[in-house]
């Protein structure tokens, strides 16, 4: 029976058909009462008119009108009226129910794409638990949980078709619980019914159904949101029958190899053969569920992934162990990596390993992976202790606690270990370092104004990048003058060299290309490179011959004779969701011995430009998400420029948003890195960095109208990056490399000079106050960073603006306030007064900001925020 649309039962008025199947259909309808959509369901005429069935469906439906929850599709109403297709004097009746109308797909549709993102299936399987734990309560069993009978919308899970479920009576055997909307084919002859797949052993055997029966469907349900493939199937309905009877499904990791291995216990209960072995209740199950949440996707992990036999002849097995992070959503994993074949006794390996007691790891991909030592023994990582001091911290695997390394303090990123695994490099304010990984004092080799990699071999020499351009570098580890090694083909779309890491044979090594996203072969014998793959990220060698990269979000190893340089199979998947940073480092690291760290969570996915008022309220978005770093606000508040980079190439280029009409249209086009917009005081010129020709950062200027040519202002043999433009417009002030501020007359002879100097601490940021009587800026001077203040243009006069740590400085346009970005991730408003001095106020905080890169200096992060001139909306 189908009802045509404008057929009325009752008040509700039919508009379209919804779905049909074996029992019954589902329309869209309108409740001419109410004036609301509804979906309403027409019972057959063979389930309506059995008495007892028909008895026992009015007093559940009455139960179920107030089981109210926000995860359970309400039931509105249950009614009966005459048949309009009836064309008899004493018409049938039509039993139906009324039902809320949902918008969206159900997890059956969703799950024909593939695996759901973890994140999402876990708060999906919440809800959908959530809603059971209520409808037992209430003493319901739903008894066909599945894929079909959940809904997602955009409040979330919404658990269906309640209608037919069991109270306190006995089972009604399988037909009845076939959802209305189940496909046809499903119940076709010789074909799988769709319900067999979730029901639970005791159902199959003709058993009563209770709450654990929903518990291991629920089960099923969550296996194949976390794994994109069923728990049971089989060629015929009796395979199926006896696999859901008699067989276990292959562990979640088998698909999901950084999935926790607590889901894979909790589906594992869910599942259990014997009810009694089942989670007691659904509340329990959600418990769980919350607390893996919690915890993070790699708490107390062991996971093992078998690659199908097709890819490759070799077997991967992971065992991982969490690092738990304090501060920050993402965590890493570390753990045992055989990419061999398995060894059938191996162990697992269960440990978890935290940052200290008040330390945190930071948001930075390049600082929080824990590098693993060569011999496995040990990782390094970089935390922030009190006061928001960033410092190396070592853990040996086989101890406690992590040890902080007195010294680093600052900013130290990018650690790597000797090939000893007793000392390590690192990078620190705009100098390659190396210290004892025991402890010790800190040894300067040379410069690196933004270093992006290093590594050591066996003869004493590191090679390095120093900058973020430019090739790479060779420097004896005892320090010296360092020499070049590879030189950027521009013809091959590079204009850096980045993440060097030696092979076996501590002559080749391994870099990365951009933009041209390339993993090549270098060599300290030759100036020649070799092109092996395109690559989102670095790559790493694994004995006993693999190398591991990432793309796309995804940990791969490919098969690789390091002797000959060169790949022998295809790439495998062997973890997802891999962390990456905006300079293409991804959260991964593995040691000689196969031990691997690896960092879950897109750190570097889109972020959202926000208006925030003094009290850190949101008051709207700006623009649509994107991959944006450094915003401008124009001197008139009209307009925003931004940086912003293609997601697939990591070009960066300067967008403009018309802020009243939240029009967004690109301003720069060359093939270069365009970077840092800085506005003329007039609003009509933006100053910015690019690097178009192919190497260092130079400074350019553009109309802000887009008309005209760009052009270039500056060029050095350093990175550069403009600061701040004076107020009347005569002069810019801007960085060179991390240690000088300079000075740049746009009239007369326009010959730079320094404003501010140094050889061992940073000094970034500079801001020109409104008046142009100072300047304000960040130096890590004090072994962090911090705000100072002092003259422009006249050489005496210097005051300490923030106590515990601080970035990100800017003025109110009075000159009267000043903010700046605490170590503690809170906005700060301090005031300032004075004629002849600096009269620094007491600083207010202002409110918790999540800010891109948090309050961390580093080489593409300028200004994370800015402020509109009446220091009221940020």
């Amino acid at each position: 029976m189908s009802l045509a649309p404008g057929v009325r039962l009752g008040a509700y008025e039919v508009l379209a058909l919804l779905g049909a199947g074996g029992m019954g259909e589902v329309y869209k309808a309108k409740d001419t009462r109410l004036d609301r959509i509804v979906a309403i369901k027409i019972l057959p005429a063979h389930v309506a008119s059995d008495p007892d069935f028909r008895q026992r469906f009015e007093r559940e439906a009455k139960a179920l009108s107030s089981l109210s929850h926000p995860h359970i599709c309400t039931l509105f109403d249950i009614g009966e009226a005459p048949n309009p297709e009836s064309r008899v004097s004493h018409p049938d009746t039509i039993q139906f129910l009324v039902m809320e109308y949902l918008e969206g797909e159900t997890l059956a549709a969703r799950l024909n794409k593939g695996a759901l993102p973890l994140e999402q299936a876990m708060r999906y399987a919440i809800e959908i638990g959530d809603a059971l734990d209520k409808a037992h309560g209430q003493a319901i069993v739903h008894r066909d949980l599945k894929p079909g009978n959940v809904m997602l919308t955009k409040s979330g899970a919404k658990l269906l078709d309640f209608g037919l479920a069991k109270t306190n009576a006995p089972a009604a055997g399988a037909g009845l619980s076939m959802l209305p909307t189940t496909p046809p084919h499903l119940t076709a002859q010789g074909a799988i019914l769709g319900t067999f797949q979730y029901m639970a052993p005791e159902q199959l055997e003709g058993q009563e159904a209770d709450a654990r029966t929903d518990i291991f469907a629920f089960g099923s349900v969550l296996y194949e949101m976390l794994t994109g493939r069923k728990a049971f199937e089989g060629k015929s309905q009796a395979s199926l029958i006896a696999a859901i009877l008699e067989r276990e499904p292959p562990p979640i990791a088998t698909f999901q190899p950084l999935t926790s291995p607590a889901l894979d216990r909790i589906v594992k209960t869910c599942l259990a053969k014997d009810r009694d072995e089942r989670w007691r209740s659904a509340g329990d199950l959600v418990r769980e569920l919350k607390w893996t949440a919690e915890t993070g996707p790699q708490a107390a992990a062991t996971l093992t992934a078998a690659a199908p036999a097709a890819r490759r002849a070799s077997r991967v097995t992971w065992m991982f162990a969490g690092i738990a992070t304090v501060a920050t959503a993402a965590a890493i994993a570390l753990g045992v990596l055989y990419l061999r074949s398995a060894p059938g006794d191996a162990l697992p390996i269960r440990f978890s390993v935290s940052p200290p007691q008040n330390v945190a790891l930071s948001r930075n991909v390049n600082q929080t992976v824990a590098v693993v030592s060569p011999d496995g023994r040990r990782v390094v990582f970089v935390a922030i202790g009190a006061g928001g001091v960033s410092l190396l911290w070592v853990r040996a695997l086989d101890a406690l606690e992590a040890q902080p390394l007195p010294g680093t303090e600052g900013t130290p990123s990018l650690p790597f270990w000797s090939p000893d695994s007793r000392t390590l490099g690192f990078f620190a304010g705009g100098k390659l370092k190396t210290i004892d990984a025991a402890g010790g004092p800190v040894q300067t080799l040379c410069d690196a104004s933004s270093g992006k990699g290093g590594t050591w071999n066996r003869e004493g020499v590191i090679v390095f990048a120093p900058n973020i351009t430019g090739g790479l570098f060779k420097v004896p580890a005892a320090g010296g003058q360092p020499t070049p090694v590879t030189s950027p083909d521009v013809s091959r779309r590079e204009n850096v060299h980045r993440y060097p890491t030696f092979l076996p044979d501590g002559r080749h090594f391994l870099f990365f290309a951009s933009p041209s996203n390339t993993i090549l072969v270098g060599s300290l014998d030759s100036n020649e490179t070799t092109r092996l793959l395109t690559a989102d990220s670095q790559a790493q060698y694994a004995a006993p011959g693999y190398l591991l990269f990432g793309r796309q979000g995804t940990l791969l190893a490919q098969p690789f004779d390091a002797r000959h340089a060169t790949l022998t199979g295809d790439a495998v998947p062997i973890g997802e969701q891999l962390a990456s940073d905006a300079f293409a480092y991804a959260g991964f690291s593995v040691s000689d011995s196969g031990v691997l760290a690896y960092r879950t969570g897109a750190l570097s996915t889109r972020t959202q430009l926000t208006w925030f008022d003094r009290t850190g309220k949101a008051l709207g978005p700006i623009g649509p998400p994107g991959l944006y770093r450094n915003p401008a606000l124009s001197p008139d508040g009209t307009r925003l420029a931004v940086e912003a980079t293609d997601p697939q190439s990591r070009h960066q280029d300067i967008w403009l948003v018309e802020l009243a009409r939240g029009v967004t249209s690109r301003f720069t086009f060359d093939s270069g890195n365009d970077i840092y917009p800085v506005w003329s005081p007039d609003g009509g010129r933006i100053m910015f960095g690019s690097d178009r020709e192919g190497g260092l950062f130079n400074l350019y200027q553009k109309l802000a109208n887009g008309a005209g040519d760009d052009e270039r202002v500056l060029k050095s043999s350093d990175d550069m990056a403009p600061n701040s433009w004076s107020p009347d417009g005569r002069s810019l002030v801007y960085r060179l490399g991390l240690t000088t501020l300079g000075i740049l007359p746009l009239t007369g002879d326009r010959k730079p000079r320094p404003l501010l100097q140094s050889s061992t601490f940073t000094q970034t940021q500079a801001q020109v106050s409104p008046d142009g009587r100072w300047i304000a800026y960040s130096s890590n001077e004090s072994g962090r960073y911090e705000v100072y203040a002092r003259s422009f243009l006249a050489p005496a006069g210097k005051w300490q603006i923030s106590q515990d740590g601080a970035v990100f400085q800017r003025w109110r346009g009075d000159g009267k306030e000043l903010f700046y970005y605490a170590a503690d991730g809170r906005l700060m408003a301090v005031p300032i007064t004075g004629d002849t001095a600096v009269e620094v106020g007491t600083a207010v905080p202002l409110f918790e900001a999540r800010m891109l890169n948090g309050p961390n200096i580093a080489a593409g992060f300028k200004m994370q925020y800015d402020v509109t001139r009446d220091g009221r909306r940020f």
